[in-house]
């Protein structure tokens, strides 16, 4: 019984190591997509840039300059992320931090059954009994 246990140990750590490794896998793949669509989306816009003419905007003196948008969108960015690490570490620590091993889980299973079906039994008798009696 020893050996079952083990064997589905292992393949349940088996399982999330893939897992955890095919999710490291699409965080990468993911992440190097964002920083090629940005290279491009930044070379388009300085072409589009250099062969606008210049115009006279009115009140362009109102109008935030890009460095200041593009300044407040990373401060944006970055406060949703520290939003979003906080609250992750708020589950984090609210999830249980002891993990009962496998072999005592398939043994309380065990125990329980086995309660449950002398139980029955005794149920069983008890009826069989009063069935006998009447």
């Amino acid at each position: 019984m020893d050996n079952f246990t083990t064997q589905i140990t292992e393949n349940i750590d088996s399982a999330a190591d893939s897992a955890t490794r095919a999710y490291t896998d699409v965080n990468d793949k993911v992440l190097d997509t964002v920083v090629s669509v940005n290279r491009r989306v930044v070379d388009t816009v300085v072409e589009i840039a250099d062969r606008v003419p210049s115009v006279d905007v009115p009140f362009a003196d109102r109008i935030p300059t890009a460095a200041a948008t593009g300044d407040r969108y990373l401060d944006f960015v970055e406060r949703a992320v520290s939003v979003n690490r906080d609250f992750t570490n708020r589950v984090i620590e609210s999830l249980p931090t002891t993990k009962e091993p496998v072999a005592k889980t398939v043994k309380t299973a065990k125990t329980t059954a086995k309660k449950t079906a002398t139980t029955a039994k005794k149920a069983a008798r008890k009826t069989t009994a009063r069935k006998s009696s009447k």
